[in-house]
């Protein structure tokens, strides 16, 4: 068998595949250079940026890159043994700083990681606190209404008019759909519908005053979330599919009976609570805040206040 030294035959020079090489260092060296031109520009123009001397080596890193390709422009006919010493330290250059390029990459990388962690934390807080102004503000205005409310209250003399005017006030300041105050029976073993906000009051509207949900907000001198379905929820009429409102409860304690001549009421001796109930638009996505439970128990209180017999000696 005839012996191979394995040594590929040189082939003739292809001018056509060393211009296309030429251009293509040239448009490379070009494009190395630009690059360290653009992050200079943008450490310029960001106001914070905490590691610009990784810029600076990366960018080093990029210019030596160029800089290997724009030597080889010279390397595709005979050269000097100076471009082969400049090629060769440039290649030298080059292999140092990118590696010392990774290295450091490596260890910034987490940093950088927990930047973005960090800028998704401030963003929630800053989300959060956005909210707390939004409700801070609404507390402001409500407790406004409020204020107003109470003054309303306070002007009458006429109880069944600071009990109308409580109603209305309640609506517009909460944006109520209904309210309603249920009041003791005569015999004192039921509660009454006697005033509505929005809805004529339908025939026969009373609820047993030993149900669970009635002592329960007897029991409880704060305004209190009752179910939708409950007896006490039933002020106003039920016209096609909705989503159930939240209904909130308060007890409103009376101190005197004798002046309302509701169902020939007997003045009664001991404490009586009446029961204003709150019921929030339907179809919609509203729940009770505790900012507002808190003004419902203020204006219960107040009206307990302008009903007691020394506000209207």
């Amino acid at each position: 068998m005839e012996g191979c030294d394995c040594i590929e035959p040189c082939w003739p020079t292809d001018e056509l595949l060393i211009k296309y090489q030429y251009i293509s260092d040239f448009f490379i060296a070009l494009a190395y250079f630009s690059i360290p031109l653009e992050l200079i520009y943008f450490v310029k123009k960001s106001s914070f940026f905490p590691y610009r001397w990784v810029l600076i080596q990366f960018g080093a890193f990029i210019v030596l890159c160029g800089a290997t390709h724009l030597i080889n422009l010279w390397t595709f006919t005979m050269h000097t043994k100076t471009v082969a010493i400049v090629m060769t330290v440039a290649k030298v250059s080059t292999a140092v700083v990118s590696c010392a390029t990774a290295l450091m990459l490596v260890h910034i990388i987490p940093d950088l990681l927990s930047v973005k962690t960090r800028e998704l934390f401030l963003k929630k807080k800053a989300d959060e606190l956005d909210r707390e102004m939004g409700l801070i503000r609404t507390q402001e205005e409500t407790g406004r209404h409020v204020r107003m409310l109470t003054h309303e209250i306070r002007s009458t003399l006429d109880r069944h008019t600071i009990l109308m005017t409580t109603l209305v006030e309640l609506g517009r300041t909460l944006g109520l759909e209904e309210c309603a105050l249920w009041m003791p029976s005569r015999s004192g073993s039921s509660l009454q519908l006697t005033h509505t906000l929005r809805h004529p009051i339908p025939g026969g509207s009373s609820v047993q005053i030993n149900l669970p949900v009635v002592n329960q907000v007897f029991s409880s001198n704060r305004a209190i979330i009752v179910p939708h379905t409950s007896p006490l929820a039933r002020i106003r009429p039920v016209q096609g599919r909705y989503v159930p409102p939240e209904v909130a409860a308060v007890r409103v304690p009376l101190l005197h009976l004798s002046n309302f001549q509701i169902n020939d009421w007997p003045e009664l001796s001991a404490k009586s609570y009446a029961i204003m109930v709150l019921m929030l638009p339907s179809d919609s996505a509203r729940k009770w805040h505790v900012h507002e439970l808190e003004l419902v128990e203020v204006v219960a209180d107040q009206v307990r206040t302008t009903l007691s017999p020394d506000y209207f000696q």
